[in-house]
């Protein structure tokens, strides 16, 4: 039997028992161990393609727990019933990890909805890497989002790459250049292919000419020879006179095979690879053309694309690109962890003082560790203006030797990497000569810059007018000797810096 006096707690009443039998129901206050006025909810997202699994915890000392859970589809109507699901929380931040594309509009729609209320949410997208959970723990769906809530409750959380639907909208179309790019590489590849089986070979023939592509495509239309194609080609009324100049400078490289003829099916293959290289073509400059749209619309980002525009081996639509890949500058403490992204930063193993492993890291942005490095080429091989950049890279080359000219070209990918990171940082162009300039400050304009020599020349003609000025014979010069006092004082100020007036 309870002893007199023993409370027995419910959620919302309590009954006293007495020794004489009695019962007394009595309202007692509703306790909770959390209070949510001053612990804060937080809200784990894990993506997917059709479902959104969402977990609610708040932090309540040591530990975090969990409050409710809860699937939604990802359509418009899910979304809109997973907000009335979160919002009555309010939420002191949203994490999800960065799937790909699936998360974008999560993203999207969470970021026009927090524009609408009057708390603040921080947003979290995370590497997959960093919202792992222990080893040994079962997976599923809601015990990753419940992993990310409790993650982002003890701010263990940090930010990924942040979504910019601008730059997300030029990488894809970049993206998609690169691959139509590739097709053209292959559909010319075969052409070429087909006339060497053919036995059509001319050198130098490049089919990213616009007459060589011409010229085949009314080829497979002839079922003679290519040397009675060549006769009447320079016939009046024929489709290709427009570009009678060009064939006759080049009409040597086609004479040695005048007397091939191509089957109707070469013939065909040919021609049908000649209209799907002109439609990629066309592709290509249309989506070029929407690039330079794009860029009319955002000054800022035109802006940073003229800036980086200005480095060696980086045309402007190479620029652009280097913008969308890279997202904000933000998430790059320094330079160094900008060229890791970049891929042009070397992964060292090493071990008891040993290196087994030095190479660039392949974990990296592919598309910007090309760009950089076919940049380094054209400053290795092709650059011909004398510049800093250009002798760092010949100094490179030097120390690296020939044998190990990849290994110079990845250096000066790497010098690359930061010096696009100085120019998106300061919003300066490239200055070719920035670090004599920091060495050897700029004078003012009214002061003389003289070397050495011409100092010493300076000091010795100074000297000999003075001389020549004190002489008891130069008195009979008259005004020429008074001019020699002039012009060795006009030599002080020269080598003193001061202006001649």
């Amino acid at each position: 039997m309870a002893s007199e006096g023993k409370v027995v707690s419910s959620l919302a009443e309590a009954i006293t028992f007495r020794p004489e039998g009695e019962y007394k129901m009595e309202l007692v206050e509703f306790k909770v161990d959390v209070d949510w006025r001053t612990h804060p909810f937080f809200c784990g997202l894990d993506v997917h393609k059709h479902e959104l699994a969402v977990t609610i915890c708040t932090a309540e000392y040591r530990d975090a727990k969990v409050v409710s859970r809860s699937i939604f589809s990802v359509n418009s109507e899910g979304l809109e019933q997973f907000w009335n699901y979160v919002k009555k929380y309010q939420p002191a931040g949203f994490a999800m990890e960065a799937t790909g594309i699936f998360h974008h509009w999560i993203h999207k729609f969470l970021m026009q909805k927090l524009t609408t209320v009057d708390w603040h949410a921080e947003m979290i997208i995370t590497n997959p890497s960093d919202a792992h959970s222990l080893p040994g723990r079962p997976k599923d769906d809601k015990i990753d989002s419940e992993s990310l809530a409790k993650y982002l409750a003890k701010g263990m959380l940090r930010c990924g790459k942040p979504i910019i639907e601008v730059q997300e909208d030029l990488k894809a179309i970049f993206r998609m250049i690169l691959r139509i790019e590739k097709d053209r590489t292959a559909l010319k590849n075969r052409i070429i292919k087909t006339l060497d089986r053919a036995g059509i070979r001319p050198k130098r023939m490049s089919l990213n000419m616009n007459w060589v592509c011409r010229f085949l495509y009314y080829f497979t239309h002839f079922q003679g020879t290519l040397g009675a194609f060549l006769d009447e080609i320079f016939t009046d009324g024929h489709p290709l006179e427009p570009q009678h100049t060009v064939i006759k400078k080049n009409i040597g490289r086609f004479q040695p095979f005048s007397p091939i003829a191509l089957t109707h099916i070469q013939r065909t293959l040919i021609r049908q690879d000649l209209i799907e290289l002109d439609f990629k073509t066309g592709r290509k400059d249309t989506l070029t053309i929407e690039i330079g749209h794009i860029i009319e619309q955002y000054p800022h980002l035109r802006h940073h694309a003229s800036n980086l525009a200005s480095i060696p081996g980086l045309s402007k639509v190479k620029a652009v690109w280097i913008l969308a890949e890279i997202g904000s500058l933000k998430q790059y403490p320094t330079s160094r962890k900008f060229a890791a992204y970049c891929g042009c930063c070397p992964r060292i193993v090493s071990s008891a003082g040993k290196v087994y492993s030095a190479h660039t890291m392949r974990h990296s942005n592919k598309y910007l560790r090309t760009i950089f490095y076919n940049a380094a080429i054209v400053i290795c091989n092709l650059l011909k203006q004398d510049s800093e950049l250009k002798r760092y890279a010949t100094r490179t080359i030097q120390r690296k030797g020939r044998t190990a000219f990849k290994l110079a070209v990845c250096t000066v990918a790497t010098k690359l990497t930061k010096i696009t990171y100085a120019i998106l940082r300061d919003g300066k162009p490239f200055d070719p000569e920035h670090s004599q300039k920091l060495l050897h400050p700029l004078k003012k304009d009214n002061e003389q810059v003289f070397t050495l020599v011409e100092k010493k020349i300076i000091r010795h003609a100074r000297n000999v007018l003075k001389r020549v000025s004190q002489m008891e014979n130069t008195q009979d010069l008259g005004i020429l000797g008074e001019d020699l006092s002039i012009v060795a004082e006009h030599l002080d100020s020269l080598l003193e810096g001061k202006k001649i007036i």
